[in-house]
């Protein structure tokens, strides 16, 4: 037989291949198949595909699965659409006529039986047993019914028991006995209270009148006409009190007022109403502001919250009339008649002890009970400048009494702190390291230190790093390994003992072989261009590309 072509193609844009050489197989990743062509044309032989159907099969009743049996060998199916010859054995879910027609029945408190083939629904009639209680009517208007009932719910026993219709009643004072079935109860009230019946729910109310003063009441606006004594202690927790009476008697020493102010936050005192052609008012209060005590007038705001705006600008300080005795007496103005004085005022008295002054002089006690005149030290001028210091002498108060120039001479021997700054030609430093450069670091003019590179650098394998400071000089220096990037190599071809390749260049797409043709033993590209070439060996040994021979049988 010739020589066959064996080569396995695929695709992953086509389901099927359109043409195939016999018994050549090809893949699709598309339909997941393996396809063939058996010499009538390209069929189906297996694949991902069918292997996946056979990896799903299962025993359940699964729509559109292949069905194997379970490990008892058994399958479910939900319906055999068939003709069926012969015996089936089993269980049926449905069926229109049992093979052998029953009879259902009922026993117990209620009996019945009836023949069913399951070809028509069925009831069995049921005969209730008797429970052994008497037919009859129970209960009446003196009399209720007694029964006993089972577990089933069954009354198994029932009678009549009389009832007592008499009802005892008693109050503050007196008895009686009430028939129900023929006397009325009435519910009467007394002073200040009223009865009532609601018809049709069986309610009786009791309700007292504004003539009784109740507690925990919701009506508000009692009143009780008359007087009334109270001997205890009257507690009123309600927020506001008025007591309208012509005289208020009480007999308290101290009134305290604003108990609970105890962070200080409210107006404390008392104030009247007045009208002198409008509402005013005045009044003594302390003010929780600004803590001052105020004796006011003429305010024609109406107090609210308990506080009173002394800002506001009607406002004012009332007149207070009185003999006043005091340790200190702070009043922005003050108010004195007539006052004369036959002697100076002394300043024990809060005067001066004299009666003029001159202008513009400086007092000063002197040791008794007046003031006298400072005189003047004839100091007046102008001292002092760039090339000039100043000799000062003061008095015991402190002014100068004698003054004059005197040139600046300083001795540099004189200076004996500081550094003279650069700008007064000094170097703004005070110590310098013998034999050292200096430089000038824009404060100063200080020692420049030595770089400490000192040595040999450089050999045939190794190079110097070299790092210089700002001033131009080696900072640091360093012996560092030859390494050559191969961006370095631009010439030449790198051969096969020295780790290349031996060639410059190579075919796109080829394959490297070593070029059995080369005296060098450089590397080539092996390149076909005929699709489904397999590299091999041919008989010489060398490598090549051609399609894979079957040989023949």
């Amino acid at each position: 037989m010739a020589n066959t072509v064996i080569q396995l193609k695929y695709s992953s844009i086509t389901n099927k291949p359109p043409t195939l050489n016999v018994a050549e197989p090809a893949y699709s990743n598309v339909s997941s198949t393996l396809w063939i062509d058996d010499g009538t044309g390209v069929v189906a032989i297996g694949g991902k595909a069918y292997t996946d159907k056979i990896d799903a099969a299962a025993s359940a009743a699964t729509a559109n699965v292949l069905v194997k049996r379970d490990t008892t060998g058994n399958a479910s199916f939900n319906y055999i659409t068939a003709n069926i010859v012969g015996s089936i054995f089993g269980n049926a879910t449905s069926a229109d006529k049992w093979f052998t027609p029953r009879n259902l029945g009922v026993d117990g408190d209620a009996t019945g039986i009836i023949s069913v083939d399951g070809t028509a629904n069925a009831n069995i009639p049921l005969v209730l047993s008797n429970s052994g209680v008497a037919a009859g009517n129970y209960g009446s208007v003196t009399q209720i019914p007694t029964f006993a009932v089972d577990s089933k719910g069954r009354i198994t026993s029932a009678s009549n028991v009389s009832i007592s219709t008499t009802l005892n009643i008693a109050g503050d004072s007196g008895t009686d006995a009430v028939a129900l079935a023929t006397d009325t109860i009435t519910f009467k009230g007394g002073d200040g209270i009223t009865s009532g019946v609601v018809a049709g729910n069986t309610t009786v109310i009791l309700d007292v009148d504004t003539t009784v003063l109740r507690s925990n009441t919701a009506i508000l606006n009692q009143t009780i006409d008359g007087n009334i004594t109270i001997t205890g202690n009257l507690i009123v927790t309600g927020n506001t009190t008025t007591v309208d009476v012509t005289t208020l008697s009480v007999e308290d020493s101290l009134i305290a007022l604003a108990r609970n102010n105890i962070t200080d936050a409210v107006d404390i005192g008392f104030y009247g109403h007045y009208n002198d052609t409008a509402n005013r008012h005045a009044g003594i209060m302390r003010h929780a502001g600004d803590k001052q005590f105020y004796v006011f007038d003429n305010y024609d705001q109406e107090p609210t919250a308990n506080t009173i705006n002394p800002a506001d600008a009607s406002f004012r300080l009332a007149t207070l009339n009185t003999n006043l005795t005091a340790n200190i007496a702070n009043a922005t103005v003050a108010t004195i008649g007539t006052l004369t004085l036959t002697n100076d005022l002394t300043v024990p008295n809060g005067g001066t002890g004299a009666s003029s002054f001159t202008i513009g002089s400086i007092l000063v006690g002197d040791g008794t009970d007046s003031l006298k005149v400072l005189a003047n030290t004839g100091t007046a001028g102008t001292y002092g400048s760039a090339s000039n210091t100043l000799i000062v002498t003061t008095d015991t108060y402190g002014r100068v009494s004698a003054i004059t120039n005197s040139a600046i001479q300083i001795d540099a021997s004189n200076i004996v702190s500081g550094k003279l700054a650069i700008a007064r030609g000094g170097t703004n430093n005070d110590t310098y390291t013998t034999g050292a450069a200096v430089f000038y670091d824009g404060t100063a003019i200080k020692t420049l230190a030595n770089t400490g590179t000192a040595g040999t650098y450089g050999s045939a394998s190794y190079v110097p790093v070299v790092t210089t400071d700002d001033f131009g000089r080696v900072s640091g220096v360093s012996n560092t390994a030859i390494n050559i990037d191969t961006s370095a190599v631009v010439s030449g071809t790198l051969g096969i003992a020295r780790g290349g390749t031996g060639a410059s260049s190579f075919t796109v797409k080829g394959v490297i072989i070593s070029d059995a043709s080369s005296t060098t033993g450089a590397l080539a590209s092996l390149t076909s261009p005929t699709e489904g070439h397999l590299l091999q060996i041919n008989s010489s040994g060398a490598p090549t590309f051609a399609h894979l021979n079957g040989g023949s049988f």
